[in-house]
């Protein structure tokens, strides 16, 4: 599969089918991101791959943190959204509720939907990605162009994925399964495996022409 051809059919998966994914497969995927480019090339991400039982445990106890209180992200979580980034996520909002038919007044189904993020839309792999702090805003800069990598060699492999800032919501669930080295800290995760046919999958929201993308000149 070619660069663009992944670029526009990869969308963010919503509902996976059981099926298991061959860690070979998984390792791919990984073989193919790690070319990404970095600062320096300090490449300062690393890997929590749970698959099978851990992922179901890790699952269970993120369910039962959320139940418990609101999460507590290692890089917090973005509260203030100015035009146009606010009227954007109101319409992917909107129009992925729409999909799901759920109504923008149905608090109950629109809580529940909300919930299954933290259950990783029952995905059988799930990848935690970690940055070093040392380097602070360009190893999350570095973390995104890894993060992009790997949805795309997904893509071009045949799974479907998810990159999800709710993985990273609970990093004391991860760190009782992994032993993450020092002075890394969780950023998000990426939710893969093969898509379910369902509504949530269909939708996929607009994004900005180029012209929306440059800014003009004086």
């Amino acid at each position: 599969m070619d660069v663009l051809t992944a670029l526009r059919t990869r969308r963010s998966i919503r509902a996976f089918k059981p099926d298991p994914v061959d860690e070979a497969l998984l390792r791919r995927v990984l073989d193919g991101a790690r070319e990404a480019p970095s600062w320096s090339n300090t490449q300062p991400y690393l890997v929590a791959l749970a698959t099978g039982a851990k992922l179901e445990a890790v699952r269970t106890e993120f369910l039962a943190a959320l139940d418990a209180g609101p999460p507590v992200p290692a890089f917090g979580t973005p509260t203030d959204y100015p035009p146009p980034l606010k009227e954007r996520r109101q319409a992917t909002g909107y129009g992925l509720y729409g999909a799901l038919g759920i109504d923008k007044r149905d608090l109950e189904g629109r809580a529940k939907h909300f919930r299954r993020n933290y259950g990783f839309f029952e995905a059988p792999a799930v990848m935690f990605l970690y940055v070093h702090e040392a380097l602070g805003a360009w190893a999350v800069l570095d973390c995104g162009l890894f993060l992009q990598s790997i949805l795309l060699q997904a893509t071009a492999l045949g799974l479907g994925s998810c990159a999800q800032a709710t993985a990273g919501a609970f990093p004391e669930v991860v760190a009782r399964y992994f032993a993450v080295p020092e002075r890394y800290r969780l950023l998000c995760g990426v939710s893969l495996g093969y898509a379910a046919d369902a509504p949530a999958n269909a939708y996929r929201p607009t994004h900005a022409t180029v012209d929306e993308l440059l800014i003009a000149g004086r």
